[in-house]
């Protein structure tokens, strides 16, 4: 989509949609006996605003909801096909805008509205009482609709179109560093927005690792089981300047970011050929990776599908070296994927919530080798109602360079 002067890529969400995101958290905030959701977040806002701006939006329980900008009232114009949108200069006018009277029990992003704000918040609207609204914003979230799948869909068509320029990428690159560049810069030109979003508080991630050799078992602070080196201890993690050998598995896991949604995909390359031992362990994370995605159907609860898959693991040769080795290990098999890259639903064992249409979720059987590399594959799946739907394009095999 462009806009009229065609200098965007995407234009503005439609009105419906909003409206259908509205009633949907409406309905969840009358059941939890609350009178609104304020936000603040830039991803919550454009999900229910279709702008990021500076300033808030409230949703009431019932009726129609208001968009308060402080910056750039212009632009939210431009781009929400909201109904109300009023410039405010600061959180005391929005206050003004607000009265006590109209509302009581207001829910907010707790997970990532900062202690600060929080207490601003309650010295302006000293009768409000601000609640957690986490999972409420996260329930109503983790369903897509048919728009949100379109446009998922064409992020994993674009995906793929990058994934099937790497082997010549690898073949012009010495180091991690040159390959990254090569990847990052085709991907840009395909429409990744640059930046991938997760809520969870102090989590970073840069487009994704793409670790050589013994790099994907390097010890790592990010929530996922393939470690990175980066360029140094300030950002770390991304690609190193080490190089790449013959032999070695090459495990390349990016995220592409459009039109705001996320997919998430990972391959298992490698220079020249790889041993017995790393075909082995790809072999035995692609059978895993059917055994999940054969559990993916409405009405499946997530923790007992975590737990029938880590039973096979545990019967089998790679326990040890499954999602992750040593402290890089984590305790799930699959994660939510939208506007956020850590969304609802999540395949790990407290994970109680059951699977619906229109959920979306990346699937990621990997194996690590100590001092040696790592395998595995990675898909994005939407959930059906006759089960998983693929979102993520592109052959599955090990790729020999």
């Amino acid at each position: 989509m462009r806009d009229a002067d065609g200098a965007m890529l995407f234009g503005p969400t439609p009105g419906e949609e909003l409206r259908a995101r509205r009633l949907r958290i409406q309905s969840l905030l009358q059941q939890a006996s609350l009178d609104g959701l304020l936000v603040l977040q830039p991803v919550d806002m454009f999900y229910w605003a279709g702008t990021v701006q500076i300033g808030a939006l409230f949703i009431p329980s019932a009726g129609e909801a208001e968009l308060l900008v402080q910056k750039n009232i212009d632009r939210a114009r431009k781009e929400s096909a909201l109904g109300a949108i009023r410039h405010i200069r600061s959180l005391s006018e929005m206050a003004e805008h607000l009265p006590a009277s109209r509302a009581s029990r207001i829910a907010v992003e707790m997970e990532v509205l900062p202690a600060a704000e929080l207490s601003r918040l309650k010295k302006y609207f000293p009768s409000w009482e601000f609640l957690d609204g986490e999972k409420l914003i996260r329930q109503a979230r983790q369903i897509k609709s048919p728009f949100e799948i379109d446009v998922m869909r064409e992020a994993g068509r674009r995906h793929a179109e990058v994934f099937a320029r790497i082997p010549e990428w690898i073949a012009d690159s010495t180091t991690e560093l040159e390959l990254s560049a090569r990847i990052e810069s085709g991907m840009r030109l395909r429409g990744h927005q640059g930046l991938i979003r997760l809520r969870r508080w102090n989590l970073e991630l840069y487009y994704g690792p793409v670790a050589s050799g013994p790099t994907a078992a390097y010890p790592s602070y990010f929530d996922g089981p393939v470690g990175t080196v980066g360029l140094s201890p300030a950002v770390p993690q991304g690609a190193s300047l080490r190089k790449l050998a013959p032999g070695e598995p090459l495990l390349i896991d990016l995220v592409f970011g459009y039109g705001g949604y996320h997919v998430d995909k990972s391959r298992t390359f490698a220079l020249g050929g790889l041993a017995r031992e790393f075909q082995e362990a790809f072999e035995y994370c692609l059978e895993l990776d059917r055994a999940i995605v054969s559990r993916l159907r409405p009405g499946r609860k997530c923790s007992e599908i975590y737990l029938e898959v880590m039973g096979l693991v545990e019967n089998g040769p790679y326990r040890e070296f499954f999602m992750g080795y040593g402290s890089n290990k984590v305790g799930f098999l699959g994660h939510g994927v939208g506007l956020e890259l850590d969304e609802w639903p999540v395949l790990a064992g407290r994970f109680e919530r059951v699977l619906e249409p229109g959920m979306t979720l990346a699937v990621e059987p990997k194996i690590f080798f100590p001092e040696r590399g790592g395998v595995g594959i990675e898909n994005t799946y939407l959930v059906t109602e006759d089960g998983a739907e693929r979102l993520t394009d592109f052959p599955d095999d090990l790729v020999i360079v």
